[in-house]
């Protein structure tokens, strides 16, 4: 990471010294400014650019990873590194000397990182085949299971655990197989055939000579997530989750959710200021209509909108469930009789959920997530699958308000869209979702 970072702000420089060199010369392209006033973007590209990088996962697997997906997370970091700069630009008040450094920048980085994982590779393959480095590997398990392993490895995997030996449980003795690891100089030891009696205590005698131990994890009754050891007191635990719970990407989408809605605010002050006056005079009661709701893991939190209903339209909610046109646990009409005149305005405008801006701001939503049902509903939601909604934080809005909102009749559907989103969850469909929004709202696209 530290190579890449110094070797990016290298890019940055050259892409200088080529704009300024005869051998790009058009013209109209004039004189540009020296490399001097570039060292605020060099500031930002050093430090920040390994770290989106590795956000993407560039880092991982360095030996068997695929070039095309290796450039699928350049493209993405890159996006977000122009994104960082022109942010840092525009409320920074720093000028960028010249649009065409920054192209030629974006041309050259990624073919040199590329040309650093090729470099890498064959460094790490060279000191792989040397035996320079890496571990040797033996594996221990019946012959059926052995097999069963080594074939679904790749070329690269093969190579970075240089197996060594297998050895036969059926065949072997504790004791012969004790002597065969020492003689082969193996320093990882892959138990294939875990459940088997005959392992005795090899494992844990494996692990006080100081050898790597791995032992293959069968499926546990179904579960699909993926596996990670934790400790909890004396006790080791093995934890299946489907979300990955990457630090960063979390900590970037809440700073994007800060200063976004902080924005939203800003920009929406004077029209939220100007709904408020039309509510207290065209309807009685409060401006702002509070109702308490499911947040992640089925915390509750009150959400915050804008008043579009009569003042007592949750006592009549049980005089029109007979009228619900949502298949499933939500309750939806699209015409309400409880909703105002100047309701039925702010609800196809959207311009009713502006106060939810704060619940972003207080961290109970985001700007993008499944939206928050009422409790009351949540509490009818009894298929697991359905449940898994509540895994993540709410939000805004999500794929559901832009493929259909409230034409979609059937909360499976609905529920559809929102696992689709949790299981590919990333900050660049987070910006889409955000851009395929603007258009639904202004156009009121399937809003009642």
């Amino acid at each position: 990471m530290i190579v890449d970072g110094l070797l990016l702000g290298a890019c940055l420089w050259i892409s200088h010294l080529l704009r300024t060199s005869p051998l790009i010369r058009l013209d109209r392209l004039g004189e540009i400014p020296s490399f001097s006033h570039s060292y605020w973007m060099l500031a930002l590209i050093i430090p920040l650019s390994p770290l989106i990088l590795d956000l993407h996962g560039y880092y991982s697997h360095p030996l068997s990873q695929r070039l095309e997906k290796l450039v699928t997370q350049l493209a993405r970091s890159g996006f977000w590194l122009v994104l960082i700069i022109g942010t840092a630009s525009v409320f920074g008040r720093l000028e960028v000397p010249s649009r065409s450094v920054l192209i030629i920048f974006l041309i050259i980085a990624p073919l040199t990182l590329m040309l650093r994982v090729v470099i890498t590779r064959t460094l790490l393959c060279r000191n792989y085949r040397l035996g320079t480095i890496g571990e040797r590997s033996v594996i221990i398990g019946s012959a059926k299971d052995a097999e069963a392993f080594v074939t679904g490895l790749s070329p690269m995997e093969k190579l970075e655990l240089q197996i060594t030996q297998r050895l036969d449980l059926d065949l072997l003795d504790t004791a012969t197989i004790r002597r065969a690891i020492r003689q082969h100089s193996a320093g990882r030891v892959i138990f294939v055939t875990p459940q088997s009696p005959l392992n005795v205590d090899l494992p844990i005698s494996c692990e006080d000579e100081g050898l790597e131990v791995w032992i293959l994890s069968p499926s546990v009754r179904g579960l699909v997530g993926i596996p990670s050891f934790e400790t909890a007191g004396r006790s080791r635990v093995m934890v299946f989750r489907r979300l990955t719970g990457d630090f960063w990407q979390s900590s970037v989408k809440r700073l994007i959710d800060i200063v976004g809605v902080t924005l939203g605010i800003i920009i929406l002050l004077p029209v939220a200021l100007i709904i408020a006056a039309v509510i207290k005079l065209t309807s009685p009661g409060p401006i702002i209509f509070r109702q308490v709701r499911s947040g992640k893991r089925g915390r509750r939190f009150t959400i915050l909108k804008f008043r579009s209903m009569v003042v007592n339209a949750p006592e009549l909610h049980a005089d029109l469930s007979q009228h619900n046109e949502m298949e499933g646990p939500v309750f939806k009409i699209g015409q309400d009789p409880r909703v105002t005149p100047f309701g039925a305005f702010l609800r196809r405008n959207s311009l009713d959920e502006i106060p939810q801006l704060l619940n972003v701001l207080r961290g109970e939503m985001s700007i993008v997530g499944p939206r928050p049902l009422p409790d009351y509903e949540t509490e009818k939601i009894e298929k697991s699958t359905h449940r898994r909604r509540l895994s993540v934080k709410p939000g805004l809005t999500c794929l559901w308000q832009i493929r259909g909102r409230s034409s979609i009749r059937n909360f499976d559907d609905w529920v559809r869209l929102d696992i689709e989103y949790i299981d590919n969850a990333s900050l660049l469909l987070d910006l889409w979702i955000i851009l395929r929004t603007i258009p639904v709202v202004l156009f009121r696209k399937g809003a009642h």
